[in-house]
């Protein structure tokens, strides 16, 4: 197992309620690995595409298997 650093940049629409953002986030982390810890460090809105971009950075713990090809800086 190791320790990655990743950083996403998500879209967050309007019909997304704030109380459904946590579980939101985690889901798309899950798919790189297992959050040990993570924050959302930026929002930025773009009114005209009725969305919010969330940046995200994260520690994941990845298997050596999952690790292989995945390009951890993402954006």
């Amino acid at each position: 197992m190791n320790l990655e650093f990743i950083e996403l940049d998500l879209d967050w629409s309007y019909e997304l309620r704030v109380f459904d953002l946590k579980n939101y986030i985690l889901s798309e982390l899950m798919k790189y690995g297992e959050p040990l810890r993570w924050a959302i460090t930026s929002v930025t809105t773009h009114s005209e595409k009725k969305i919010q971009i969330i940046s995200v950075e994260a520690v994941l713990v990845i298997n050596q298997d999952k690790s292989k090809g995945i390009n951890l800086v993402l954006n």
